[in-house]
């Protein structure tokens, strides 16, 4: 199975969730942990290939969903660097294309504490559905402890489990 992680972060906790995808992934076949900006900008980053077996995709939530470029450029103003600088997933997957059919799964990360509505997990899910891809398994969060706390214990292993589950069903 070859997959394909494709993620936006801005401090860093869905870029450890992705690696930690990626790392339970890789004991099932070759696979990619790719920032979406770094994969836009390359010269076929928006075609996923036929030879990807599995594309699973991942960003923080923003305002109950999805980045935007709002809500980004709130992130940079916080005074901590920002690692997805340019594009989001939001704006990857309004450009990509797919093989149909195609094997995909989404995650997200949002705060703990308050729990609050919305995940970007979902949204994600819906738009590669839309694109033609098959869910695997229903969109997940992964918690953090506020805007920029980390990651809550427990979650990375909670992350390379749940790539466990998708690598045996794709």
């Amino acid at each position: 199975m070859t997959a394909l992680v494709v993620y936006e972060s801005m401090y860093g906790a869905t870029k450890a969730v992705a690696e930690a995808i990626g790392a339970a992934l890789g004991e099932h076949g070759p696979v990619r942990v790719t920032e979406v900006g770094a994969l836009a900008q390359e010269p076929d980053g928006g075609l996923v290939t036929e030879d990807v077996d599995l594309l699973v995709v991942g960003g923080p939530t923003h305002a109950f969903g999805m980045s935007r470029p709002g809500t980004r450029q709130d992130a940079r103003q916080e005074g901590v660097p920002v690692l997805s600088s340019s594009i989001g997933v939001r704006e990857w997957l309004e450009e990509v294309r797919l093989p149909h059919g195609l094997a995909c799964a989404a995650f997200d990360t949002k705060v703990a504490t308050p729990a609050l509505p919305g995940a970007a997990s979902k949204a994600i899910g819906k738009r590669l559905r839309k694109l033609g891809g098959t869910l695997l398994v229903e969109p997940t969060s992964f918690h953090v402890q506020g805007k920029s706390g980390g990651l809550v214990d427990g979650e990375l292993d909670r992350a390379g489990a749940w790539a466990g589950r998708l690598a045996t069903r794709g």
